[in-house]
């Protein structure tokens, strides 16, 4: 039994898009405003709740960094020497890192407003 060429590149270029797709797994960040309305009017209490949750949101993107950084690892040990192209799905972990940034300056935030009302 032969294979046709046309079967061969419609193969190819089947694998090759679904490697390039692949690169569209990370996901879109949603940072947190640092400047929020109703911050001024916060009690003591709710500014260091949100703070406290603001530090558990950044512990789960710090495990979700990391669970990325080995799928990335795992994606280069292996698939990557059978299939080159398949390097492009590399999820670069930036939408946690905006994120993290984020939290980390609405946290600042939070702590002068904390301070200015001698919490």
């Amino acid at each position: 039994m032969r294979i046709s060429a046309k079967r061969v590149l419609g193969a190819t270029m089947a694998l090759s898009l679904a490697a390039l797709l692949g690169a569209c797994a990370g996901r879109q960040a949603a940072p947190v405003q640092v400047n929020q309305a109703g911050d001024v009017d916060k009690s003591c209490h709710e500014l260091l709740k949100e703070l406290n949750d603001n530090q558990y949101y950044m512990a789960r993107l710090v495990r979700e960094s990391n669970h990325v950084k080995a799928g990335n690892a795992d994606l280069a040990a292996a698939d990557a020497f059978f299939f080159p192209p398949v390097l492009v799905a590399y999820d670069k972990g930036k939408a946690q890192n905006i994120e993290l940034r984020s939290l980390q300056e609405r946290n600042k935030k939070l702590t002068q407003l904390a301070v200015d009302k001698d919490c």
